[in-house]
């Protein structure tokens, strides 16, 4: 079973990999001048060091999911161990090669009885459309009005050249978003545990740079066998 998941690792390794340096070497000239300015602009501004870290408290929420019906992190976590992903949206070809990535080793996170949660800043039908569209079966919220990405300190207002950029791509982010103003997570992933105790948190201004499956899974099996609630026996 290990060597199972060690191949399967290291094929996403490739395959993220793969993805990422296709996409940057089909990238336009304007293409890497923005993706250049943003990741700069980001590092510069340091806003990954408002991002919450190892050790914080965890803010719980409670979120629609792609169906519409609430999720509890609360309860979530009261079940076992929880990851928490951020991603910008399904116009990303970055994010969708890192929701497939998870999507692959889902039974893995099963067996460790941790759930999964994505949180995308995008509203309306389009967290639905995209998990059809690729075929998923993770749990994916609509992170309304960015509280919670805002509460993880992982959120950013778009810089103006970058906003140029995006919109002269198409990207209509008012409607995405259902919102006019122009925010955006940092993609960043957070391993918490029952107690709701950040245990691992991976947070990188470079949004074609995520943190590969693997490594979660290693970080969920550090926190040791889930203490599971007993059902009362009535004694």
């Amino acid at each position: 079973m290990l060597m199972t998941v060690e191949v399967m690792s290291e094929r996403l390794t490739k395959t993220l990999n793969q993805v990422r340096n296709d996409l940057m070497a089909g990238f336009s000239d304007a293409d890497r001048e923005s993706y250049l300015y943003l990741v700069n602009w980001l590092r510069q501004a340091d806003i990954a060091s408002h991002a919450l870290r190892v050790g914080d408290i965890a803010p719980d929420f409670l979120l629609p999911d792609a169906h519409g019906r609430l999720v509890s992190s609360e309860q979530l976590r009261s079940e076992g161990p929880l990851v928490v992903s951020f991603y910008r949206g399904g116009w990303c070809p970055f994010c969708n090669a890192e929701l497939r990535a998870l999507q692959t080793v889902k039974d893995e996170f099963d067996s460790l009885q941790a759930n999964l949660v994505v949180l995308s800043p995008e509203t309306r039908d389009l967290p639905r459309q995209l998990k059809r569209q690729l075929n998923l079966d993770l749990t994916m919220l609509a992170d309304v009005d960015h509280g919670v990405a805002i509460s993880y300190g992982v959120l950013f207002r778009v810089p103006e050249e970058t906003k140029a950029h995006y919109s002269g791509q198409g990207y209509d982010f008012g409607h995405r978003h259902g919102s006019t103003e122009w925010m955006l997570p940092i993609p960043a992933t957070f391993v918490i545990d029952q107690d709701g105790i950040i245990q691992g948190s991976f947070v990188e201004p470079d949004f074609t740079i995520r943190q590969e499956p693997s490594a979660i899974l290693s970080n969920i099996r550090l926190l040791g066998p889930r203490i599971k609630d007993e059902p009362p026996t009535g004694e």
